[in-house]
């Protein structure tokens, strides 16, 4: 297909591709978000369903855009010509046919590990799950170069109003967003983004060798705790979920090594505003967060304090991943930090009814990528607490005692009079 103008990539598209560059070709399936599945309403056919999959993509560019690199070796994105940007042409190429809903466990497995070449095809492929002749569920494999775990509740939103017949307009995408981060009031926030970023690896704890590992851990807590529960426990606080959470994260590294200073990496999803927050794209970004607290305080005023430092530092959520490369280099010695990332339906969406015991499933992460310890934060009914540790220093009876920690301190949440 031919390419006749191409646009600088955002800053967001620049940080994904960053990471995958540096993945072996084997590996890029791990850009791969995880496997997203929709339940359908009872009486929709299979056309609407494909129909409204269609509209959603012409809907946000990010889900039609392609991407080549540059004569200069920079990543630049482009969009069919018009006449070859359609409905019709959008499901050529992510349609991937029909499959029985008891094939899903299989599908997704095999379907996730299956790498997509955006620069080449559509960044997301697409599956209608049957109950018998029933169209019962969507399955979507997303490319992380595509959107981000917020863009996804965007997505999931949209295409139930589209799937009800509602029409809606383009909605602001990575084109636009390129441009305005080329401008003058965008170059000035890239470059107080570095200055924070500097500052913070200044004074962050220096790391340590030695331990045993790395062993590839894995755990996923299911907490029980129904969402708008935790949405109060947060706001009994004064505080939100996420930075709850963050709080409880801290201390249960604290708890494990013994030491009360860590260096922190939140994903900041950069949607605070009413421009970016329906924007379908990849916004994430990793934050720097130097958080001191006393394990012995109690939750209830280490929970605000942590709020209002993460607060401070996702200002600067927006940064050159090549600004970022280079201050690293100026701290190799710094710690490598914990990150975290919270991906929570806000309160108001359809929930777990009531709580229920908190349980640890144990697996060996597939993933090599990435950071070395990450807690991923899932909210959608109940809350769900996803990790994957591959650390020196840290070894499955590190992480149970971590997983413990977080466990006991979620426990004490029904003593806040929820």
């Amino acid at each position: 297909m031919a390419v006749e103008h191409t646009f600088p990539a955002t800053v967001g598209q620049l940080s994904v591709w960053r990471d995958i560059e540096k993945m072996p070709q084997e590996r890029r399936w791990e850009a791969n978000l995880a496997p997203v599945v929709w339940d359908l309403p009872d009486g929709v056919d299979a056309e609407t369903v494909w129909r409204a999959l269609a509209r959603l993509a012409m809907r946000h560019g990010s889900l039609r855009t392609r991407y080549a690199i540059g004569d200069d070796g920079s990543l630049r994105q482009w969009l069919p010509a018009e006449e070859a940007d359609t409905e019709a042409a959008v499901l050529e190429s992510v349609r991937q046919g029909t499959a029985d809903a008891g094939e899903l466990a299989g599908l997704e497995e095999r379907e996730q590990q299956h790498a997509i070449d955006f620069m080449r095809e559509l960044p997301w492929r697409a599956w209608l799950l049957l109950d018998g002749d029933r169209p019962a569920q969507v399955l979507l494999i997303v490319n992380h170069m595509a959107a981000d775990g917020a863009a996804l509740l965007v997505m999931q939103d949209d295409f139930r109003r589209l799937l009800a017949g509602e029409d809606l307009p383009p909605a602001t995408g990575p084109l636009e967003l390129a441009l305005e981060q080329q401008g003058d009031e965008g170059g000035g926030r890239l470059r107080n983004a570095e200055r924070y970023w500097r500052r913070t690896l200044a004074t962050a704890p220096r790391a340590v060798a030695g331990g045993p590992g790395p062993e590839r851990v894995g755990a996923t807590i299911h907490t029980g705790i129904p969402l708008p529960q935790a949405h109060d426990a947060a706001a009994k606080l004064g505080v939100s979920l996420a930075s709850l959470l963050i709080a409880v994260y801290h201390r249960a590294v604290c708890a494990t090594t013994g030491e009360r200073t860590h260096l922190m990496f939140p994903m900041s999803s950069n949607r605070f505003d009413e421009r970016h927050a329906g924007v379908v794209t990849s916004l994430n970004q990793w934050v720097p967060l130097l958080l001191d607290l006393d394990p012995d305080e109690p939750l209830e005023t280490a929970a605000p304090r942590a709020h209002w430092k993460t607060f401070n530092a996702l200002k600067n959520g927006v940064c050159s991943p090549d600004a970022i490369v280079a201050i690293r280099a100026e701290h190799q010695d710094a710690d490598p930090g914990y990150s975290y990332n919270a991906i929570i339906a806000p309160p108001g969406f359809p929930s777990a009814d009531s709580p229920e015991p908190s349980t640890v499933e144990w697996y060996e992460p597939a993933r090599t990528t990435g950071p070395g310890f990450y807690l991923i934060a899932r909210g959608l009914t109940s809350l769900d607490l996803i990790m994957r540790v591959y650390r020196p220093g840290w070894d499955r009876p590190h992480v149970e005692r971590f997983v413990e920690s977080v466990r006991s301190q979620l426990s004490e949440l029904p003593s806040l009079d929820i």
